[in-house]
């Protein structure tokens, strides 16, 4: 990675590094074996949150093979510790570590024991979770995890007064379950799906002390200033995370007409049409498995005169019935009666314009005088075209019976509905397309339970995604930040004059390094820089209850 070295002030380093700067200092004990300072070679402590842990390396001289397993103090995998780096008189804590790998390096001359592993953090990926969460908030999902599944402590005490360090969201989980799914997968989802006063997002982290916290992003601040003290930085925008097309798809449970007797197209002779006078039948269907309707009527034709065939015609607003955002459904009630005992032929075409698609369902519909529950899917061959219909805009249905030879014939159509359909919306900015070129992104989520919720979504996505995000890496070795660290997850603001860059960035991750050759302690600090995730549709129409559902089934594979 290429950086700018600022060559406006190189007194101004010079000067802290010679006055204002003292060397660092380092205390590192791994289990019962503290090594002094004077064996560190090279130290490095990496503080990560939210999609990584903490984890450090250090280098240290092996004279004698004492660190080596069998010497005198040996430094063995496993064992806790901690890690303590600062300049002066203050060499503050950083983290509390698990020893995870250790390594003798070598030579005729020379003899190092290389030590890594990471914070407490790890506790997170060792159990895995079969468990469901109902109508939990964000909050008690994750101090359960940590309390029967992972035994990090949440709870910082001061004078023998404990501070929860999980912080409440606004979010209740109306349903979350799990198989076989680690810790840490369940925490990030939480953490990335709660939300606080509006915003989405949470971020998490192992303290120093190895407490773990749980916090609304950007709710934390540093308190360590950094202004003329970037050594060197790395200021950059991309349009890799830009989206400017955003379709959202909900839960496959959308149907017109959406009622709750699905009748809202049989109930009156509305658009309808046929052979005959279309009239309402109080012969229905009162009953569909467990659900009983409370509706009235059926469609039917009064029938006149003895005929080969009788029809039955409903239109309707043009509908997409193939696709994702389709209806891939025809459900319907059918039943048909009159002086012959059976049918020549029953069908059903669906309108574009005066062009259909047709299909028979004779089959189906064979007994005379029952209700016979029909479903016919648009997405298989069993259509036959005439014309040129487009499954993108079906404006219209038809029934069609006709006997062997010219009788009285009844046909009743009861609950006609389409579903198998997801809710869906699609928000874009053309400036952004015009700008950055046409860049899609399909989010399906299946707790949006309309059209509105999902354009909502969109929109927020939208808003999120459409311009480029900013990211800045600073380094540097006069940063003397006390007995304060600056801490991964807080913002910290940044100012860097000739990129015209003067705001508050997220800290990422920060890593110290130590070289005990330079006697030099260099901070380097990866920051971002991107737009709130405002918590869209789940304030705009206060679903806290239960359309905030986060069904998830997850499995180790």
């Amino acid at each position: 990675m290429a950086f700018r070295e600022l060559e406006s002030k190189p007194c101004i380093a010079e000067e802290l590094n010679e006055t204002s700067v003292e060397i660092p200092k380092c205390a590192i004990a791994f289990g019962a074996v503290a090594p002094p300072q004077g064996d560190i070679v090279d130290l490095q402590v990496h503080l990560g949150c939210t999609k990584e842990v903490s984890s450090f390396e250090v280098l240290l001289q092996n004279w004698g093979k004492k660190y080596s397993p069998g010497g005198a103090t040996p430094i063995l995998v496993g064992v806790d510790g901690h890690i303590d780096i600062g300049r002066g008189v203050f060499v503050p804590q950083l983290i509390t570590c698990r020893v995870e790998s250790v390594k003798c390096e070598s030579t005729p001359t020379e003899n190092y024991i290389r030590v890594s592993g990471r914070c407490w953090g790890e506790k997170l990926f060792r159990r895995t979770v079969t468990k469901t969460y109902e109508n939990k908030k964000g909050e008690e999902i994750i101090k359960d995890l940590l309390d029967y599944y992972v035994g990090l402590s949440h709870v910082r005490y001061f004078d023998g007064t404990g501070v929860e360090l999980v912080e409440d969201t606004d979010t209740t989980f109306t349903k979350l379950a799990y198989e076989n799914t680690p810790v840490w997968d369940i925490i990030k989802y939480v953490a990335e799906s709660s939300d606080l006063a509006g915003v989405i997002g949470y971020d998490f982290r192992v303290a120093f002390d190895g407490k773990f916290e749980f916090f609304a992003k950007n709710s934390k601040a540093s308190e360590v200033s950094i202004s003329e003290k970037i050594e060197a930085s790395e200021y950059r925008k991309d349009i890799h995370r830009i989206r400017n097309k955003i379709t959202s798809q909900g839960a496959n449970e959308k149907q017109y007409p959406s009622d709750a007797n699905d009748d809202g197209l049989t109930e009156t002779t509305t658009d309808w049409t046929g052979s005959d006078p279309v009239i309402l039948s109080s012969t229905h269907v009162i009953e569909d498995g467990q659900k009983k309707y409370t509706d009235s009527y059926s469609i039917s034709n009064d029938a006149y005169g003895t005929v080969l065939e009788r029809w039955l015609h409903r239109t309707f607003s043009a509908i997409k019935m193939r696709g994702p955002d389709g209806y891939k459904q025809v459900v319907f009630w059918h039943h048909w009666t009159g002086t012959q005992d059976a049918l020549a032929s029953a069908k059903v075409r669906l309108y574009s314009g005066a062009s259909y698609f047709e299909t028979d369902i004779l089959p189906l519909v064979s007994s005379k005088g029952a209700w016979v529950k029909v479903t016919l899917q648009t997405q298989t061959p069993d259509w036959t075209v005439n014309g040129t219909p487009n499954w993108d805009a079906i404006d219209a249905i038809r029934f069609i019976i006709a006997y062997p030879a010219i009788g009285i014939a009844y046909i009743r159509i009861d609950h006609l509905r389409f579903c198998d359909c997801r809710y869906s919306a699609v928000a874009e900015n053309e400036g952004s397309q015009t700008a950055y070129g046409l860049r899609e992104l399909v989010e399906v989520d299946e707790e949006l339970y309309s059209d509105n919720e999902c354009l909502l979504r969109a929109e927020a996505l939208l808003a999120y995604l459409e311009d480029p995000a900013e990211y800045l890496t600073a380094r540097s070795t006069v940063i003397d930040y006390g007995s304060t660290p600056i801490w991964q997850a807080d913002k910290i603001h940044v100012t860097l004059p000739n990129e015209n860059v003067d705001a508050d960035f997220r800290i990422e991750s920060v890593e110290y390094h130590v070289d005990a050759k330079t006697q030099t302690l260099e901070v380097t600090l990866e920051l971002g820089k991107v737009p709130p995730m405002l918590a869209d549709y789940l304030y705009a129409l206060c679903s806290k209850t239960d359309h905030l559902s986060r069904y998830k089934v997850a499995r180790l594979i």
